[in-house]
């Protein structure tokens, strides 16, 4: 069996005072399905990882477990082969749902010791964020087919696992108080560009933050979207295609936005760079300091502003869009959808509220 690598968690940590890890194992289960539990110690890392190991092997031979295989080696294993060829964003929703959410839970276990309802309790726990149940059961989905392939035993089907009830997201528009706040708030110019960028083109997050001063067709007048940044962990890497095909696109820059654009453009490279760095894109942790600074700036002239995301200037855009009389068709091209399936949502919303029958009714009666 391979060495077993772990990593610091919430259940590791250094003895007070002594040069000592410990970590507390699940070593198995009891007659009665209750996990047995024991702390191992080591004086390093190595050290403590080949104690736990030890201790897992012995509880295998004295409990007649088979399959000798724990979840969390196999699982790294499996991310470091099966995924490599996958793109960088793929790669880190299984990365997170394996070391995040999976091995903290059933880590220590071997596979013959872990159940469906064992699974399940993954998903239970986290049953107020319905997107991250999906991406485990996706994750465990795979895992446990890939360990079938590969002749491990495995006595139920992952598909059977249930997912709790998917919430509708609320979506909404920027409030007149909100749109008046992004010309009313003393913000620097890099904040201001940034969130005059959204409200004017739409823009997803990722998208504004790759812009360069080349892709701004000053001639056509339009914003060029060809690459994106992808976050790995707080490092920005540079996508050089958009999210899908439909994602690569060009976006009009309105006449009220463009002389503060181009005249911000002015001995620049990226739009939108670290702080301290202005030919380095964000980090992760650069970008919500940058948020937070935005947010606080625009609450003092739009409480409700603390709830703002960079979505919310998406669907205030495809909003805008729809009043202009723009066609479902162009609108999902403008906003880099493959369809008009979520526009058309959009849309049909807007269709309703516009509509306002029963006002209607009640005037005409009136």
């Amino acid at each position: 069996m391979s060495r077993l690598r772990l990593q610091m968690g919430n259940e590791m940590k250094k003895k007070s005072g002594k040069n000592v890890y410990e970590k507390k194992i699940t070593l198995g289960r009891d007659a009665s399905g209750t996990p047995i539990r024991k702390s191992i110690t080591g004086r390093t890392m190595s050290e403590l990882n080949d104690r736990i190991e030890s201790a897992k092997q012995e509880w295998a031979r004295m409990h007649d477990v088979t399959d000798g295989v724990l979840f969390s080696t196999y699982a790294r294993k499996w991310l470091t082969s099966a995924k490599a060829v996958r793109s960088l964003n793929t790669r880190l929703m299984y990365q997170n749902a394996i070391e995040k959410h999976i091995i903290p839970e059933i880590g220590d276990y071997y596979f013959s010791e872990i159940t469906l309802s064992d699974l399940q309790t993954i998903i239970n726990n986290r049953s107020d964020k319905y997107e991250t149940c999906n991406k485990i059961k996706l994750t465990l989905k795979q895992i446990y087919g890939a360990a079938a392939d590969d002749g491990i035993k495995v006595d139920f089907k992952v598909s059977k696992l249930a997912l709790p009830p998917k919430k509708q997201s609320e979506k909404r528009a920027l409030t007149a108080a909100e749109k008046e706040a992004l010309f009313k708030a003393p913000l620097p110019p890099i904040q201001r560009l940034y969130v005059l960028m959204l409200y004017y083109t739409g823009l997803r997050r990722e998208e504004a933050l790759a812009l360069t001063v080349g892709d701004i067709d000053t001639v056509k007048n339009v914003v060029c979207v060809r690459r994106t940044v992808i976050f790995d962990g707080n490092r920005p890497v540079i996508k050089d295609s958009a999210k899908t095909s439909a994602s690569r696109r060009d976006v009009p820059i309105p006449a009220a936005f463009r002389n503060e654009l181009y005249s911000y453009m002015q001995d620049k490279r990226i739009l939108f760079p670290m702080s301290t760095r202005p030919n380095e894109y964000m980090s992760l942790s650069s970008y919500v300091k940058f948020w937070n600074g935005i947010i606080r700036a625009l609450v003092p002239f739009a409480e409700s502003a603390k709830d703002l995301t960079a979505h919310i200037f998406r669907h205030n855009y495809a909003t805008i869009l729809y009043y202009s009389g723009i066609s479902p068709k162009m609108a999902a091209k403008l906003m880099g959808h493959s369809n008009t399936q979520m526009i058309m949502q959009i849309y049909a919303h807007l269709d309703d509220e516009q509509e306002k029958t029963s006002d209607k009714l009640d005037a005409a009666f009136a």
